[in-house]
């Protein structure tokens, strides 16, 4: 549930969002998604909905509004290949509606996958939220971005979350709303104290990710690759890891396989670059 978008790069538009980039991973993966989102009727979005088609996603939740325009999020990449974006607004996806049947699909779905950008409007906030207060296994993942970071959205958010997932730098400034330690067990206790939350997810960029599931840690190297960017990684890693404890693997294959899919992400330009989900099927 969240943004649809365009991320606007040095190289060329690419499809994105980081809610539309986990369920363009998880068709790619074989796992049934559908997203809640909001496009225009311009061009940008006849060419999101065709390339969301493309990609596998269940559409019959997208929605098109008849005046604002499809989002857009203008990207510059640092050295690294990280990138920082400067989201325009007015914008489709602030202003997504409230459909009876969508309720019912959050009713029924194994997972909702939610962050915090798309609640910058109360409208859409308002949407996300009532359809998490019918969820069964509710993914938060936190995805700050500023301006948009605010502290009483990310915190309220949490509220709805069994699981949450960040980086490490949002561990930070997580740490600081919550009055604790920078530290992954300090982080992880509050969360789970305050909110009830019982799966963490931190990733570390090139010191890989760890998780907390089922009352351990888990560490997870990360794959050496060559950059091209990171925009995606993120999202791709998430996209495994649900995908793979959807369909009871161990926390340890299903990081493994989430690293090495985020590698080969950041590895090629763009969100959701063409890959089969054969190539991912190893031991």
């Amino acid at each position: 549930m969240g943004e649809t978008l365009w991320d606007v790069l040095p190289n060329g538009e690419f499809l994105g969002g980081a809610p539309l980039n986990v369920a363009g991973h998880m068709a790619r993966l074989g796992t049934p998604v559908a997203l809640l989102s909001r496009v225009g009727t311009d061009a940008r979005g006849r060419r999101a909905l065709q390339q969301l088609n493309e990609l596998g996603i269940d559409l019959t939740l997208m929605q098109v509004d008849p005046e604002l325009p499809t989002g857009e999020a203008r990207a510059v990449l640092d050295h690294a290949g990280s990138a920082a974006y400067a989201f325009l607004q007015p914008a489709a996806w602030d202003h997504l509606e409230s459909a009876a049947h969508a309720v019912e699909v959050a009713r029924a779905a194994p997972a909702l996958i939610y962050g915090t950008l798309a609640q910058r409007s109360p409208a859409s906030r308002d949407v996300i939220r009532r359809l998490l207060s019918v969820g069964r296994w509710r993914v938060l993942d936190l995805n700050l971005r500023a301006p948009h970071d605010d502290a009483d959205t990310a915190l309220s958010s949490l509220a709805f979350a069994d699981f949450v997932k960040l980086n490490d730098d949002e561990l930070v400034v997580l740490a600081g709303w919550l009055g604790v330690e920078a530290a992954r067990d300090a982080v992880r206790e509050a969360l789970a104290l305050r909110y009830g939350v019982r799966t963490l997810c931190i990733t570390q960029g090139a010191r890989g990710a760890v998780l907390w599931h089922d009352g351990g840690w888990t560490e997870q190297p990360a794959v050496p690759t060559s950059v091209a960017d990171t925009v995606g990684a993120g999202d791709s890693f998430l996209a495994m890891l649900l995908s793979r404890l959807l369909q009871g693997a161990t926390p340890e294959r299903a990081m493994t396989d989430a690293a090495r899919l985020a590698a080969f992400v950041a590895s090629r330009s763009g969100a959701i670059p063409t890959y089969s989900a054969e190539q991912f099927s190893g031991s």
